[in-house]
């Protein structure tokens, strides 16, 4: 048994631990065993296998328009947030709700290094000439709205002038698990456009 940390220098702990233990266990006690924690974790981290998975501790998405049917039954988004934000998209005239969240991962799910979720999303209007996304995180599982959420960064990239209003989409990234947590956004046309920011991961 190796006790590391400040509080495994207490003669106390030591002799309970002992009490208990010692018949069973062989005690390692380092000199320094503050420093050993600092020290594992430095060494740890450059082992890539040694972590595979991470459990996140906020709800991490985006900022979305969301069509209005979907908005009215989701049990975040109001009415008054509703009336306040709807528009009509003038290039399907459908009905949508501004400002909402739409989560990639939801807080205290386990996601594996590497691991990559994405979501496409269409053009909000003709006379747009970037698609920008605005990242958020928030404590509550599935907020509705970004709302009292913590905007972390964007991305803005610009339309292509080949982009097909109706049948092209773009299309954003969040790969999750390792120490940063990344998140793209492309866009295809005649050239292929793609953005990348890097937040800092908060386990």
């Amino acid at each position: 048994m190796c006790l590391v940390g400040g509080f495994s220098q207490s003669p106390y702990l030591q002799y309970r631990l002992k009490q208990h233990y010692e018949s069973t266990y062989k005690f390692v006690i380092p000199q320094r065993s503050v420093l050993s924690v600092i020290e594992g974790a430095a060494q740890l981290a450059r082992i890539p296998s040694f972590i595979t998975s991470r459990i996140v501790k906020y709800t991490y998405g985006v900022d979305c328009g969301m069509p209005i049917e979907k908005a009215r039954i989701h049990p975040g988004i109001s009415e008054d947030h509703i009336n306040e934000h709807k528009h009509i998209n003038d290039i399907n005239d459908k009905e949508y709700v501004d400002r909402c969240f739409s989560a990639f991962v939801k807080r205290d799910e386990e996601v594996d290094v590497g691991q990559m979720v994405g979501e496409s999303y269409s053009k909000r209007s003709k006379s747009d000439e970037y698609a920008y996304i605005l990242i958020y995180r928030s404590e509550e599982i599935d907020p509705g709205v970004i709302t009292g959420c913590k905007c972390l960064g964007e991305i803005q990239v610009a339309y292509p002038t080949d982009f097909d209003d109706v049948k092209d989409e773009l299309y954003v990234r969040f790969y999750f698990g390792e120490s940063m947590i990344r998140v793209t956004m492309a866009i295809k046309g005649k050239e292929y456009f793609e953005k990348e920011v890097q937040i800092k991961y908060v386990s």
